[in-house]
């Protein structure tokens, strides 16, 4: 059906969005249209009107390892070359030098000034690079040194619930560094450890509180963090629960010694120091025969019976049984614990025998009492005898604070702990929920479950609120999450949906890739207002809230408007060429240079225009770069010289710091500004 443009139609009125701009939010904001709670959502929009335009590149910053910024912006956050001091830097402001000079002529110290150096000289100590915490007061920092242990390092006392098998010990330290002066105030040494210090995995930070997992020892460290930055340790959770629990423990012992020093008895004094065993009971007796043979249906150690993926702990295998009720898969060796883990890992062929941490026996309480009142004719109970030994080989993971009382432990297989890096995702874990001030176990859930997954869904804040930089109530304006942004579930349902159809997937492993982002590392994401789903779509492929470094790809990195979908603005992590086809890196890295973007359009500047743009190596010999920053016809080149991007944003300035990072190669610095409208033009 054809339409006349003569023919007589009404006219449909559209609805047309309002231009975004900064007049037009200057204006409404001037007006008072936002008024109480949506003043936060003002002031969030009015980011989609200032945003970096320009880009200072090959920034010279030659002497420090940039980190990041502290929640209150004022501080920039670095190490040092050789890991031997922290950089403590002062934010002069996003809008540079008052001064009117070129934009292509500012430098690193336009923008920041070296307030304090903090030296680490004591011994061999490196500080991480991967770590870096900031307080709750916004007053101190917390970082972490590590050095092997020497011979004069003195030995941390171990319990039975210590894991032997592992080799590569280190001595930990965490130092407490005050921003304003630069000193440090306290500092906490952990000898012969295991903690997983790489992106703050193996610690958590809430509030005034502060926790360290002891991978090794099995235990986890509560910390207080005072005021004036001094460390006081509260209680150690793993081989006891309480604080007292020790102390009175050592009463009883005393009590029974001088019990049995009274009383003469020199046989209950015997088995006394050598323990109980099973051989001292009457096997005549009915009771003691019929407890005999419900132990005998567990294995006699961790390694003869392999997890039941799809099973958790209240569920009965559904699966075919043989004669004496167990699951064929029940007679196979475990494939995951390598044969070196299990030799050096202590264990016990009488299930009478083994000693259970004190935690670790809450677990199993909480297991048995599940299934105990479980009404199905027993099969929970007999399905809890046969897979104790499984959860008993179960060792602490890791772990974060969800509020002041309570800690999400993550339980998990020991080779997935200790042994080859795997993917996480396709292991068998279990999410412990545990009440510090009752020392009970609240729930427990396994990383297939779909109801764990629901409550993820629906309280990802709770579970998000230490992984932002700024934690606390009312602070955490631009964080994006699948339980308050329907844009960042709508992500999480497509990878899960995604998972279900892969090859080797299923409704199990979405739910385990989903689960696997548990628990949360404290201060791993940002809260730049650029990086908030809510206001700005980009390619998380390239650029996310994740403090994680990038692969490099040779395409600028477009942020487009939620609302409208048209372009904003752009971030050039190199100068583009003339011709507009690929960057030139070695251009960036030896010169600085100026950048502006504006929507689709882009100006670049070069402050040496006399710079050599021959893509030579040492050698005078030309190579040719790819979209990844490879060499191509050079054996094992596209693994040497692959680039990842680092970056550092502001918290709530349009400041972006872009670090680029190659093997054998400088690292380059770029900085992502914001400058006036006239400026760009004229680049």
């Amino acid at each position: 059906m054809s339409l006349d443009p003569n023919d007589n139609i009404p006219f449909v009125p559209q609805n047309r969005r309002p231009k975004e701009s900064l007049l037009t939010a200057l204006r409404g904001r001037e007006l008072g249209k936002n008024r109480g709670k949506s003043s936060v959502l003002a002031s969030r929009r009015m980011y989609r009107s200032i945003y970096p335009n320009a880009t200072l590149h090959g920034v010279n910053c030659q002497y420090s390892f940039l980190k990041k910024f502290t929640p209150c912006g004022q501080y920039l956050i670095g190490m040092s070359k050789n890991q031997r001091a922290v950089h403590i830097y002062r934010f002069k402001g996003s809008g540079g030098p008052p001064d009117e000079r070129p934009t292509e002529s500012l430098q690193f110290w336009d923008y920041f000034e070296l307030k304090h150096e903090t030296l680490v000289l004591r011994g061999t100590e490196l500080l991480s690079k991967d770590f870096c915490l900031v307080t709750a007061n916004g007053r101190f920092i917390i970082v972490a040194a590590v050095s092997p242990p020497t011979a004069g390092t003195s030995e941390t006392r171990t319990y039975p619930c210590a894991l032997n098998c592992i080799s590569n010990l280190d001595t930990v330290v965490f130092y407490v560094i005050e921003l304003a002066t630069g000193k440090i105030t306290d500092k906490r040494e952990f000898s012969r450890e295991y903690i997983m210090i790489a992106h703050h995995y193996g610690v958590s930070l809430y509030d005034s509180l502060f926790a360290v997992m002891l991978i090794k020892s099995q235990a986890i460290q509560i910390i207080h963090v005072k005021n004036n930055g001094k460390l006081v340790d509260m209680h150690r959770i793993g081989w006891f629960n309480h604080e007292d629990d020790e102390w009175v423990l050592a009463q009883y012992r005393d009590f029974n010694g001088q019990y049995i020093a009274q009383s003469g008895m020199s046989a209950a004094a015997s088995t006394y120091l050598r323990g109980f065993s099973p051989k001292d009971e009457d096997m005549s007796d009915p009771r003691t025969a019929d407890r005999h043979e419900s132990f005998a249906l567990a294995p006699n150690n961790a390694s003869s019976m392999e997890p039941l993926s799809e099973t958790t702990y209240h569920q009965v295998p559904s699966g075919s049984s043989n004669a004496n009720g167990q699951s064929p898969r029940a007679n196979q060796l475990s494939s995951h614990l390598s044969a070196q883990t299990v030799s050096r890992q202590p264990h016990c062929d009488d299930p009478h025998s083994q000693t259970l941490s004190g935690i670790k026996q809450r677990l199993m309480a909480y297991l048995f009492r599940k299934a105990f009142y479980t009404d199905d004719g027993g099969a929970a109970l007999r399905h809890f005898h046969l897979t104790f030994q499984q959860f008993a080989s179960l060792v602490m993971w890791r772990m974060q604070f969800l509020d002041e009382s309570t800690l999400l432990i993550k339980f998990g297989k020991l080779d997935c702990v200790v042994g080859k890096p795997m993917d996480s995702s396709h292991q068998t874990a279990f999410f412990v929920f545990y009440d510090i001030h009752t020392t009970e176990i609240l729930q427990v859930y396994d990383n297939a479950s779909t109801e764990f997954l629901r409550l993820y869904e629906s309280w990802a804040d709770q579970f998000c609120a230490t992984a932002y930089t700024t934690a606390g109530k009312d602070k955490r304006h631009f964080s994006s999450t699948c339980s308050n942004n329907v844009y960042a579930k709508d992500h999480l349902k497509k990878t899960q949906y995604g998972m279900r159809n892969a090859r080797n997937g299923g409704s199990a492993q979405a739910v385990k890739r989903s689960l696997c982002v548990l628990p949360y590392s404290p201060q791993s994401f940002s809260d730049s207002p650029y990086l908030d789903q809510a206001l700005f779509s980009y390619d998380e492929k390239l650029i996310s809230a994740l403090d994680r470094q990038k692969l490099y790809q040779d395409v600028p990195i477009k942020f487009y408007l939620r609302g409208s979908g048209g372009l904003r603005f752009k971030i050039h992590l190199f100068k583009p060429s003339p011709s507009g086809n690929g960057s030139n890196s070695s251009n960036s890295s030896s010169t600085s240079s100026t950048s502006s973007t504006n929507g689709s359009t882009a100006t670049t500047v070069n402050a040496n225009a006399a710079n050599n743009t021959n893509n030579t190596n040492t050698n005078g010999t030309p190579t040719n770069s790819s979209a990844g920053g490879t060499v191509v016809g050079t054996p094992g080149s596209i693994t040497r010289n692959r680039r990842f991007a680092q970056f550092i944003p502001h918290p709530f300035e349009p400041f972006i710091i872009s670090v680029i990072h190659q093997q054998q190669q400088p690292t380059i610095v770029n900085f992502h500004i914001r400058v006036p409208e006239q400026d760009t033009t004229s680049l």
